[in-house]
């Protein structure tokens, strides 16, 4: 009677293991089908990520270059002042008076 017992005991917990090492395969697999459902979204966040960044850095761009020009227009136009005062300095008889300076 022991050895049908032990036969019984040794069946079912292979069984028993049998079972658990199928669910473990299973639980495997859905880990993995997981990560990789959260990698792709993580490259899909990346994509929009790294396009936001170009768009911003296009705009920025684009926006400092007009600002630059914006500033070279005023240089030009007080470099054309300064001629112009010293044309008018140098065609002045004497020294120029002392609110002037």
């Amino acid at each position: 009677m022991s050895v049908v017992a032990i036969t019984v005991i040794s069946v079912v917990g292979t069984a028993l293991f049998g079972m658990f090492f199928m669910q473990f395969q299973g639980l495997r697999e859905d880990m993995r089908e997981g990560f990789r459902a959260v990698n792709g979204d993580i490259k899909s966040l990346d994509q929009r990520f790294t396009g936001e960044l170009k768009a911003l850095d296009q705009k920025f761009t684009g926006e400092l270059k007009a600002q630059g020009q914006r500033i070279d227009r005023v240089f030009d136009v007080l470099r054309e002042h300064g001629e112009r005062l010293a044309r008018i300095e140098s065609k002045l008889e004497g020294d120029p008076p002392a609110e002037a300076a």
